[in-house]
């Protein structure tokens, strides 16, 4: 199992990725879905923190 910064920066380097692309571009062909695949990898992260303590 992955550590908590190991999580935490493969989510900051997807959304780099992600917000890296000018608005008026096309983005590439797998950004279609990575806003919700990056929303709910946030959601299953932090409830992870939760569970080994780190969030209250």
């Amino acid at each position: 199992m992955k550590e908590v910064q190991h999580r935490i920066a493969y989510y900051l380097k997807k959304v780099s990725e992600k917000t890296s692309v000018h608005p008026a571009k096309i983005p590439p062909r797998s950004h279609k879905y990575r806003h919700e695949r990056l929303m709910t990898y946030k959601k299953l992260m932090h409830e992870e923190f939760k569970n080994q303590g780190y969030v209250n």
